[in-house]
């Protein structure tokens, strides 16, 4: 068998050295290509050298698996045979018959037995025939013996050609090779079956290096790459036909075979997964190759049911794309220099360049003589060496940044210790002169000034205000980032607590043109449980954060039940068109370097983190930016309604809403119809005229007319007075306006248009609601709160205070409430005169000089054991918020912790809460 004659003299053709695949693989694909047909049979020399001897083969499919011996050497299919071209003949797949016909001439004198070697493997479902006395018959027990592959034994006489045929049925991939020997010549030592098998004892011994370093060191790339290994060398040992002569084993062998290879398949990818970390340098091919590696064991269910030719054929698809996904990966790990993405490109040639073309070859696609087991030992070799080197210099990589990780850890939590204690300490030193700082601008803005001193007092105020949330916020972060936060479980109200948020921003939002809107579902339980204080903190911190680096637009704060519908999960969802696309990203960037607004987003995170929560945020060119956040927020029984709220009053009312922002619309719309009401909504004032004319005109007006203050084009208060001196509009409608802080009307100016509310924006739900039943006269109004409980006139009281600015501030705001109180110095001072007076509450400091507060406290509370006296109420007044300050303060027998600067409205509850009788 060959391409063409051959002189008896000239040698045999010698299979190429392996390690030039990579050559012969491009040579056999053109050559295959420029054949426009199979050459002829031709002649070969033979052993011994100087023989002569014909030989060539023919092959015949059998689709149909009806032919005999007798029917095929009865010549009616001589013509339909083909002859080969090839050393080693590559048919494809197939799961039917095939019939060989090979002719062989002796011409070698003295010379009749000789070996036919049948290769290049054994199956199961073969059967080799002999011209006999009466026709065709089956080899002998005693004519064919198993020597790595089959021999046949054939007495040929000298100058007599003889014919024989091989009926083959491959149950897959059929491939087949000739070779005519002597009998010592076919049972000598072939030096490449030794190379097989040391080359398999390698892959084994690199497989047990893989499999142990895996369990050592838990390393999952190791693991798979030991996985791969052995699977492969299963599929050899099956595909070598060594276990296709039993009975049992031979028919499993074509599932056995696309089993180790979909097994093989999926380590491979989980070699290359885990080996240049995908999931970080190339996530989309990651996902490919998690599919991939879900797809291998998974066939081995659904393969068994398929065709064999078809379960075949998918096998080598996969591992074709397999190869393609790696050797694509192994690009892009050398082109983006990954850690050792060289070496990893580099072992996926070699693995996936013999698999593509042995794949290729077993499906039929291209013809080659090349021994494709031992290209793929050889390479799979070479590139496991290659990848054990290289995950050996990759553990070793980690194990030093491990190391200069822990090394750095280490200096980040000593220096981040100094620096919590250092910002403790500068936080009570400024806290202090700026406690003195607010309370006397306090104390201040209640004397008579002029409004150019208001403004002074004012900006004194804010300013103040302003550098306290900064230190506030950064003590915050630092006790965050180290001890977690306190997280309380009360109830609370959405609607409360997302008022009590927005108020702080509504000035600096109107400022820079930002229309604070708020929208709390009417779905969202009205009692909830969890930390309003907290989740307060979390709202105060995004909204802030939001609105430095927000665009004039509207930012909408929107609450709802989480639409996953899991129970006791609320959503709250901040966004609008102020948040310009990109915004969140830099938020977020900002974070790493902690920024104003990044450090606000850090403490908000962390807080949700402490919470239970989690968060997300979309921020995409073409899409509405918006943040988000999940809290579990379990509903709790609402308590009894209140008798002067009767949402049932009410239904069947109807109402304008004329505001140019279509959100505002919205959220009023959907409020007014949960409480049953007919709401018309205009974006344009001169479309709301038309419309009250309309309404008018059917004797339907509209019950109230609901209006912004600023709108293009005429104003509220324009469109007020229009209304009111329209001779169409007859029906006295009740008008509200909603307005911003700054640019609010005085309530002469809304009398002379004919308003009869006016509203800060965003106004929530329940005071809507509140107002609309006032105006319509529905409900009696809701009576205005109680005054605030004053504290008795009569106290006695003792300020521990060293400070001599803190000292005035805290005389001063005991005087507006109507009380004295006796001054002590230092913790020394308190105790004597403790021990000799009898005080309704102390007020005292903590850091003091000869005596803090806390030792002060503690002398005091064993003052009043020994002589049986009642504890007198001790609150302590501190520069220090951070937790332990607080915790110290009350294991050393404090009553209450009041952070400074102190506010006059706290004061006052803490005094009326530590001395009321009852």
């Amino acid at each position: 068998m060959g391409t063409g004659d051959r002189s008896p003299r000239q040698p045999r053709r010698r299979r190429p050295a392996a390690f030039w695949w990579p050559l012969i693989v491009l040579t056999t694909l053109l050559a295959s290509a420029s054949h426009a047909s199979p050459p002829p049979p031709f002649v070969i020399g033979s052993l011994p050298q100087d023989a002569r001897i014909t030989i060539y083969s023919e092959y015949l499919p059998d689709p149909g698996g009806t032919l005999s011996v007798a029917d095929i050497a009865s010549g009616r299919f001589d013509g339909d045979f083909q002859p080969a071209s090839r050393f080693v003949e590559r048919l494809g797949l197939s799961d039917h018959p095939w019939w060989v016909r090979v002719s062989i001439q002796n011409e070698m004198a003295g010379q009749s037995l000789f070996a036919l070697v049948l290769g290049t493997r054994h199956y199961h479902d073969s059967v080799f025939y002999r011209p006999g006395p009466s026709g065709y018959r089956p080899s002998a027990a005693s004519e064919h013996f198993q020597h790595r592959t089959p021999v046949q034994l054939l007495d040929l006489p000298v100058g007599q050609p003889r014919v024989y045929y091989w009926r083959i049925n491959a149950h897959g991939s059929l491939v087949y090779s000739l070779r005519l020997t002597t009998l010592p010549a076919a049972m000598s030592n072939d030096p490449a079956f030794s190379l097989y098998w040391l080359l398999l004892g390698m892959m084994l011994t690199l497989a047990l290096y893989n499999a142990l370093v895996a369990v050592m060191r838990s390393a999952h790339s190791h693991a798979y790459h030991a996985g791969f290994l052995i699977f492969l060398v299963a599929l050899i040992l099956v595909s070598s036909g060594t276990l296709a002569g039993n009975d049992f084993w031979g028919p499993l062998v074509p599932p056995l075979k696309i089993a180790t290879l979909m097994l093989a398949l999926a380590s491979v990818c989980g070699v290359g997964r885990t080996f240049v970390n995908s999931r970080r340098h190339a996530p989309y091919l990651d996902r490919f190759l998690q599919v991939l590696m879900i797809i291998g064991p998974l066939s081995l269910l659904v393969m068994p049911w398929l065709p064999i030719t078809v379960a075949f054929m998918l096998a080598y698809g996969f591992a074709l794309i397999a190869a393609a996904a790696l050797v694509t990966l192994g690009v892009l790990a050398w082109h983006r220099e990954v850690p050792l993405g060289t070496l990893y490109f580099l072992s996926s040639l070699l693995v996936g360049s013999p698999v593509v073309v042995s794949c290729l070859s077993m499906i039929g696609v291209l013809q080659n003589d090349l021994d494709l087991a031992l290209c793929l030992l050889i390479t799979v070799n070479l590139a496991g060496v290659v990848q054990a080197v290289g995950l050996r210099l990759q553990q070793q990589r980690d194990l030093r940044l491990l190391m200069e990780r822990r090394r750095s850890q280490t200096v980040e939590e000593t220096a981040d210790t100094t620096r919590r204690e250092t910002l403790s300490r500068m936080g009570h030193d400024v806290r202090t002169p700026l406690s003195g700082i607010l309370g006397m601008a306090e104390i201040l803005e209640d004397t008579p000034l002029t409004p150019n001193q208001k403004d002074c007092v004012g900006g004194i105020r804010n300013a103040g205000e302003s550098l306290l949330k900064i230190i506030n916020d950064v003590l915050e972060y630092s006790q965050l980032s180290t001890q977690g936060a306190d997280i309380n479980r009360e109830a609370l109200n959405a609607n409360e607590l997302l008022m009590d948020a927005v108020e702080l921003f509504r000035e600096r939002a109107e400022e820079k043109q930002i229309e604070l809107i708020t929208h709390v579902h009417t779905n969202l339980p009205e009692r909830m449980e969890g930390d309003p204080g907290r989740l307060r903190q979390v709202l105060t911190n995004l909204i802030g954060a939001l609105i430095r680096r927000a665009q004039p637009g509207e930012l909408v704060i929107d609450i709802s039940l989480d639409p996953t519908g899991r129970a006791g999960q609320v959503r709250f969802e901040l966004g609008g068109s102020a948040l310009r696309a990109g915004t969140i990203v830099e938020l977020r960037e900002s974070s790493a370097r902690q920024d104003s607004s990044g450090l606000n987003l850090s403490i908000a995170e962390q807080l949700l983190e402490a919470m239970g929560g989690r968060s997300g945020f979309r921020d995409e060119h073409g899409s509405e930016v918006l943040y988000w956040f999940v809290v579990p927020l379990p509903a709790l029984e609402s308590p009894q309604p209140r008798i002067d709220t009767d949402i049932s009053a009410l239904q069947g009312r109807s109402m304008l809403v004329v505001d140019d922002s279509s959100t505002v619309t919205r959220v009023i719309r959907h409020l007014a119809l949960s409480w049953g009401m007919r709401v018309t909504a205009c974006h344009d004032p001169r479309e709301a005229l038309a419309s009250l004319r309309t309404q008018a005109n059917l004797n339907e007006p509209y019950d109230v007319v609901l209006l912004d203050h600023l709108m293009p084009g005429i104003n509220g208060m324009q469109l007020a007075t229009r209304i009111q001196e329209d001779p169409v509009i007859t029906h006295p409608a009740i008008l509200i306006m909603l307005t911003g802080v700054n640019n609010a009307p005085t309530a002469t100016e809304a009398r002379n248009v004919g308003i009869h509310r006016v509203l800060s924006k965003p106004v929530s739900a329940p005071r809507l609601k509140q107002v609309l039943a006032e105006e319509l006269g529905l409900q009696r109004r809701h009576p205005e709160p109680g005054r605030q409980q004053a504290p008795d006139p009569g106290l006695r009281l003792l300020v521990v205070e060293d400070h001599k600015l803190s000292q005035k501030v805290i005389r001063g705001m005991l005087n507006k409430l109507g009380l004295d109180a006796e001054l002590a110095a230092n913790g020394r001072e308190a105790l004597q005169m403790a021990s000799q007076n009898r005080y309704d509450l102390i007020l005292m400091d903590c850091e003091m000089p000869e005596m803090d507060g806390f030792e002060a406290t503690r002398r005091i509370r064993q003052h009043e054991r020994e002589h049986g006296l009642a504890p007198v109420p001790i609150v302590a007044l501190t520069a220090h918020i951070l937790r332990e300050h607080r915790e110290r303060s009350l294991a050393s027998g404090m009553n209450a912790h009041i952070p400074k600067p102190v506010e006059i409205n706290v004061l006052r509850e803490a005094l009326v809460r530590f001395t009321r009788g009852d």
